[in-house]
């Protein structure tokens, strides 16, 4: 299926996707504080919009491979990124990963205020249940609320 997202025309299979996601449990295996938090924070983590892609694309929202957690906005939010793989290939747009005199730039796509997002074929961190397929990587920076009844961390 080929699929028109922000400047990129997306090759992907989104029933294989689902295949591999079905195989991973949720969260990123990661139990830190935040990384916690995210995956209680479910269905507050990313706007309706983005969630609509995730599905189409094949996606589970809730089993991302990588979370970067950031920094607590004055809003009392916390700016979050992290990425995702699916089954598929960038067609055509510009990298999501821009390098600069050995530097990659991350040139984000605002979704909606709030949720910023790209593809790319640097991949990393791919789970197993992904071996061997063709893959693309879509990274996300999003805004999250805290939401664990223990003390939010020190900055």
């Amino acid at each position: 299926m080929r699929l028109p997202v922000g400047r990129w025309l997306i090759d992907c299979d989104p029933d294989t996707t689902r295949r591999c996601y079905a195989q991973l449990p949720v969260g990123t295996g990661c139990s830190c504080q935040q990384c916690r938090n995210f995956d209680a924070a479910a269905g507050r983590t990313f706007p309706p919009e983005f969630v609509r892609l995730l599905d189409t694309l094949g996606v589970d929202p809730t089993k991302p491979a990588e979370l970067c957690h950031w920094c607590r906005e004055p809003s009392g939010l916390y700016l979050t990124g992290g990425w995702f793989h699916l089954v598929g290939s960038i067609v055509a747009g510009k990298d999501l990963v821009e390098w600069v005199n050995n530097v990659g730039l991350m040139r984000f796509e605002e979704l909606v205020p709030g949720l910023k997002f790209g593809f790319t074929s640097d991949l990393a961190l791919v789970r197993e249940v992904f071996a061997g397929l063709p893959l693309v990587q879509l990274e996300f920076e999003t805004r999250v609320p805290w939401v664990l009844a223990e003390p939010e961390p020190e900055d």
